[in-house]
């Protein structure tokens, strides 16, 4: 398939992120048709962002009642806010700075201000951003603290029980997950690390094995594992045990796929052009993989009820294709063949929301090479 070559940068292209994904991998080891209940979505229309967007997050920032998004661009090194409208559109970005080549995001109110803030990890500054938010869009200066060694995706979650947010960040140059506990006024303790498999892509805080604790969940590039950190509710985390993926994983997401009540592992395989499916025996650990066919290097990876059938489906975004394959979920479990949409150039992150309000969830994906993200709204019948 020919495609148009990125401008040279002077830091990291896209073509150099996918190399590095897939060469540390080696190291270690149109629109669809569409029928009777399958999802289906608008051709998408698209809003500028900054240069190489590569992450995206939706939440209500100034706190209006809509759904607002917040775009990490990596070679401009700042974050970009689209405040939305309420019917599927949003209003022209602003621009807060970050640090080095920002390249994950997280939403949380760090503060308990009532407003939401946001957490950039910035992979070649080795620290993760913190931006307070004033609740009416706008955000303050950053402030950083120290993580890893490039540190590429952010989670948070209330790992110490004690009613503060805190961070991990996932650290693709020393295989470790940092720890940062919140103090609960906006502020961060100082890191603390637990090893990973080899490139750590993604991390996710979930309960997995029902202990009412957080545990964490990260894909391994190299390593073509996801690993298991169960949580002592202290905010320490055990050993990690590796499951099996696909060639390359990235983006992990967990949920409750099958209905079962015991939360599941799903993650892109960027050099296989699939998704595996791990399904949780709810006490921690995995069963072996279930591959499931998507696009050219698959990267970011979202659920949701696309269909409205209660259960949950997968939406995928193939760098290579510049698509996105959604996966209707059968409720065992199981998936049903993708069903692909177009989106803009290198679709890099996604996330989802009910963009235009009509009780059925949309997608946004933020796009690295067209430097921008594309909205697709559901048009799904009910």
């Amino acid at each position: 398939m020919s495609k148009k070559k990125p401008a040279k940068r002077a830091r990291r292209s896209r073509r150099y992120v996918i190399a590095v994904l897939v060469a540390a991998s080696a190291l270690f080891t149109a629109q669809g048709t569409a029928w009777a209940g399958t999802p289906t979505f608008a051709a998408h229309v698209d809003y500028a962002a900054g240069n190489a967007s590569q992450a995206v997050r939706v939440a209500d920032f100034n706190k209006d009642g809509h759904l607002d998004q917040a775009v990490a661009n990596s070679l401009d090194n700042t974050v970009s806010v689209l405040l939305g409208n309420g019917d599927g559109t949003f209003n022209a970005k602003t621009d807060y700075g970050t640090g080095d080549y920002p390249g994950g995001i997280a939403v949380g109110d760090f503060d308990e201000d009532g407003n939401l803030d946001l957490a950039v990890d910035n992979l070649n500054g080795d620290t993760v951003s913190v931006l307070l938010g004033n609740g009416d869009g706008t955000f303050n200066t950053k402030t950083d603290y120290a993580t890893g060694s490039g540190p590429y995706k952010v989670e948070v979650g209330d790992f110490d029980k004690d009613g503060h947010t805190d961070l991990a960040t996932s650290n693709t140059n020393d295989n470790t997950v940092s720890v940062l506990l919140g103090n609960g006024d906006g502020t961060f303790n100082t890191k603390v690390d637990y090893g990973t498999g080899a490139y750590p892509f993604s991390v996710v805080a979930k309960d997995v094995n029902k202990d009412t604790n957080p545990d964490l969940v990260v894909s391994n590039v190299s390593d073509n594992t996801v690993s298991v950190l169960l949580g002592n509710g202290d905010g320490t985390f055990n050993t990690k045990t590796d499951y099996g993926t696909g060639g390359s994983p990235t983006r992990v997401q967990v949920a409750d796929f099958d209905g079962d009540g015991n939360l599941d592992v799903a993650v892109p395989d960027l050099s296989d052009a699939t998704v595996s499916v791990l399904l949780g025996n709810g006490d921690g650990t995995f069963n072996t993989k279930t591959d499931y066919a998507v696009g050219d290097a698959p990267i970011p990876l979202d659920v949701a009820d696309f269909d409205g059938d209660s259960h949950l489906d997968l939406v995928v975004g193939n760098d290579n294709d510049d698509t996105v394959s959604v996966l209707p979920g059968n409720g065992d479990g199981t998936f049903g063949t993708k069903v692909d949409f177009a989106v803009g150039d290198g679709p890099f992150g996604i996330a989802v929301g009910d963009f235009d309000e009509d009780s059925r969830p949309d997608v946004t994906v933020a796009n690295y090479t067209s430097a921008n993200v594309s909205v697709l709204l559901n048009t799904t019948s009910p």
